[in-house]
């Protein structure tokens, strides 16, 4: 009898031994981030559309147009520096683009480092990364009335006020709608951003949105629709950045510069978040 039990204590030993050997890779595959880009391979000195491609190996497509920069910074080392010109509004004068496709989930989380240099001007206002469907799709008043096509960008708004800037099919303005956050952005000071975005499901209002600033969460919604089903799922991450608005007075008055840092998308909920 003791001979049996001691056969099957072996087997159960054994088995338990065997499942965490599968199971074990799936919990590494998870905690490895889908997207992640930190400029520390970079030397200092311009920043290019080649260089960009080599860190990150796939963009739908990208727009430097020699306004950026790698700087060594005290904190966080290698980092990204973007200029804003005097004077100019809109993609195409200032700041950066770049559209990175991920795969489809319905779930994600996209966390990174922002810091804004003394003297940046605000203005009005400007646009910021965060995970869209479709890139920029249907941004620039296009509404996406099917889900298909939505963005959740952040924006610095006028008084240096952080803000969510959402295009979704129930969108009640032409140019999306504004999400205030109680926080606003200080200059030379890094800024944590994190964003988790769950699609909801057919055409129910139980997506996800919720948003935490320097791990402090300052939006936690339950109840919101991106898209009808089975279209509209969070498949790129879009790198977007610049004074606007389209109208001049949303330009700065000096050049400005935001420094950029540690951009990761996982699947699990980043450390140190409340």
């Amino acid at each position: 009898m003791n001979n049996i039990k001691l056969n099957i204590l072996v087997v159960i030993i054994f088995i338990t031994s065997c499942a965490k050997k599968i199971i074990q890779p799936n919990i590494e595959r998870l905690d490895k981030p889908i997207f992640q880009l930190d400029f520390e391979k970079n030397s200092t000195g311009e920043y290019t559309d080649e260089k960009l491609l080599k860190d990150i190996e796939k963009v739908n497509w990208v727009s430097i147009e020699n306004r950026a920069t790698i700087e060594t910074d005290t904190v966080h080392g290698k980092v990204l520096k973007v200029k804003f010109p005097k004077g100019t509004v809109g993609p195409k004068q200032g700041g950066i683009q770049f559209d990175k496709p991920l795969p489809k989930s319905m779930d994600y989380y996209l966390d990174y480092y922002i810091k804004f240099a003394d003297g940046f001007d605000f203005v009005k206002g400007g646009k910021l990364p965060g995970l869209t469907s479709g890139g920029e799709k249907y941004t620039g008043g296009t509404h996406p009335k099917n889900g298909e096509g939505w963005s959740a960008r952040f924006m610095w708004s006028e008084g240096n006020k952080i803000i969510v800037y959402f295009y979704h099919m129930d969108m009640k303005g032409r140019w999306g709608d504004v999400i205030y956050t109680n926080k606003v952005f200080s200059t030379d000071k890094w800024h944590r951003i994190t964003q988790h975005l769950k699609i909801n499901t057919g055409k129910k209002f139980n997506g996800v949105m919720e948003v935490w600033i320097d791990s402090e969460k300052v939006i936690s919604d339950s109840n919101v629709r991106y898209r009808l089903a089975p279209l509209g799922e969070i498949d790129s991450f879009y790198f977007s950045t610049f004074h606007g608005g389209n109208t001049k007075d949303w330009a700065p008055k000096n050049d400005s510069y935001i420094y950029f840092d540690d951009f990761k998308v996982t699947t699990l909920k980043p450390k140190g978040l409340e």
